[in-house]
């Protein structure tokens, strides 16, 4: 399952969070391929992040994590360092089961931003979990849609058509044409699905 699979449902969620608490939202893959995201982030949609960024770290221990620069280790040392805008991060695993799909981060550029969101720290963080939740439902009911077979599908569409057309000896000659199909052929396939006919 990857959350590939839905990224305009997750691009619009990003959306939504963005509007609604007025910071940055973005969601990246289990492979820290950013997926989705707005502001500065939708330009980067696509990119691989540092495998040495908090998003990482959520990656491998599938906690929320809540980030702030001032009193993060990792930025004193890391690369970006010099370049880097992000003040303030919380971010969330996405998770179907014990597999970790992705992680879902708000994220402050301005020291507003960053007030408003670590001032709400523990709220945001069981919204943000709320939300890699319902993503990680969205894929799970994507992948539950259940393929259906050749004779599955053919049973449906005879069933349709009698439901259409009906079901006496008349009314069959007309299902049989809509289906494409002889009418002897038509009565078999009625018998081997066991579908109920007026008759």
């Amino acid at each position: 399952m990857k959350l590939n699979d839905i990224t305009n449902y997750i691009q619009g969620i990003c959306q939504n969070i963005s509007t609604v608490l007025d910071v940055d939202v973005t969601v990246v893959s289990r492979d820290l391929i950013r997926i989705a995201g707005t502001g500065i982030f939708k330009d980067k949609i696509n990119e691989k992040i540092s495998d040495n960024s908090a998003y990482s770290n959520i990656l491998t221990t599938g906690e929320p994590y809540v980030f702030n620069r001032e009193f993060e280790d990792s930025c004193k040392t890391c690369v970006h360092k010099s370049y880097c805008k992000e003040l303030a991060d919380i971010c969330s695993p996405i998770k179907m089961g014990d597999n970790i799909l992705g992680v879902l981060g708000i994220v402050a550029f301005t020291e507003d931003q960053k007030n408003k969101i670590l001032s709400k720290d523990k709220d945001l963080c069981e919204f943000i979990s709320s939300t890699s939740n319902l993503i990680s439902y969205k894929l799970d009911e994507l992948y539950k849609e259940k393929i259906k077979t050749v004779e599955q599908l053919e049973k449906e569409e005879i069933e349709k058509a009698i439901k259409k057309y009906g079901s006496n000896t008349q009314e069959m000659k007309q299902v049989a044409k809509a289906l494409n199909i002889g009418i002897a052929t038509l009565y078999r396939k009625v018998k081997k699905y066991n579908i109920k006919t007026n008759e």
